[in-house]
């Protein structure tokens, strides 16, 4: 059986020359933003180590302008402005407010770095793209203060506010008062990788929200009345991604763009549902693991209402194909280059300690 395939525009001759050559790619490629990626130590044939999808275009600080950075002042200093640099995070920074990131920045976490902020009000968050453009966040621990619904605005690990060419990788982000990483008002062209979601902190009751249980990890879309933002964007890949303990809903839910959820993996054990499709969205979920009871249970939710909507799940693990779809629009399958493993390897690759999803990433200077 073949261990993995790539789609589109690759030929491949005899099967083993094949995996031979895929594994040559995968400790040899690096991203074109940054070889920062020379400094990774690649172990794994799974991972292309670069933007892959609707966020291929990403190339951050292209290796330009590095800065390490161990405390919050310089953090903030670094990420500030349009000028490309690329800034590698050591040790564990903590943060009393949401920080703005510019464009053309990588953000790299050197082994065991953490950005956390413990704000339970309008100060909370970590990262905030707000008309940010070019941005890669890899190999970091984000740590919030876990999920309390006071309704407040762009208070997640990390927002998207009209961002374009986002690349976030191997990263593990945990317990976001509002939502883990969210994607919204026109954001475009994104690539997560390899992150893993969850929620380690009990949730908060009593928020302002209305909401005692917000354990809700990845919105792409904040409103069914946007469409004049968000209509032709909120495009996401998400590849070798892992939904697991605490998370409860939306991994993702989505309104109105193109999203293709491959080969992630839903283990959680407190889902209310996996994967919500909302009005105008148009999702392809592909070679998934659905491992759990309740993952297997509550995979997809309708939020679609009314409006028009396509889904196809095929090839996962756990759940049946699926094909669903209300309106005219076409169902969307991806066109660009990306290497998909079956559905049965997910839950042992993105489990590895060594290479798997979150902050596995073994960087040096």
């Amino acid at each position: 059986m073949r261990m993995f395939t790539t789609h589109n525009l690759r030929n491949y001759n005899l099967l083993f020359t094949g995996i031979l050559f895929a594994l040559f790619v995968s400790f040899s490629s690096c991203s074109n933003d940054d070889n920062e990626t020379g400094n990774v130590i690649p172990s794994s044939p799974y991972d292309s180590f670069k933007p892959i999808g609707f966020g291929e275009k990403t190339t951050g600080g292209n290796n330009q302008n590095i800065i390490v950075v161990a405390t919050a002042a310089e953090l903030k200093a670094a990420v500030s402005g349009t000028s490309p640099a690329t800034i590698y995070v050591k040790g564990s920074i903590t943060l009393d407010k949401i920080l703005p990131v510019g464009s053309n920045k990588s953000i790299i976490g050197l082994p065991g770095a953490t950005i956390s902020n413990l704000n339970r009000n309008d100060n909370a968050g970590i990262f905030l793209l707000k008309g940010s453009n070019n941005v890669i966040i890899r190999n970091l621990t984000l740590i919030g203060p876990g999920a309390y619904d006071i309704d407040a605005n762009y208070s997640d690990n990390i927002s998207l506010i009209g961002a374009k060419n986002v690349w976030v990788d191997h990263c593990d982000i945990q317990d976001g008062i509002d939502g883990n990483f969210d994607i919204v008002e026109g954001s475009d062209s994104i690539c997560v990788s390899w992150t893993r979601f969850r929620y380690l902190i009990k949730p908060w009751e009593g928020g302002s929200g209305g909401s005692d249980d917000h354990r809700n990890c990845n919105l792409i879309g904040n409103s069914n009345n946007t469409a004049d933002l968000d209509e032709g964007h909120l495009n996401c890949t998400f590849i070798c991604c892992w939904w697991g303990e605490g998370c409860s809903e939306r991994c993702p839910r989505v309104r109105f763009g193109k999203v293709h959820v491959v080969n992630c993996l839903y283990d959680g054990n407190d889902f209310k549902y996996c994967v919500g499709y909302g009005v105008y969205s148009n999702i392809f979920v592909e070679k998934c693991a659905f491992m759990s009871e309740k993952a297997k249970q509550n995979a997809l939710k309708d939020w679609r209402g009314d409006k028009d909507f396509n889904i196809k799940v095929v090839d996962c693990l756990g759940v049946e194909n699926t094909e669903l779809s209300q309106g005219n629009r076409q169902q969307f399958m991806p066109t660009y280059n990306y290497k998909v493993f079956n559905a049965e390897l997910v839950d042992s690759v993105l489990r590895k300690g060594e290479y798997g999803a979150g902050a596995t990433l073994q960087i040096k200077l």
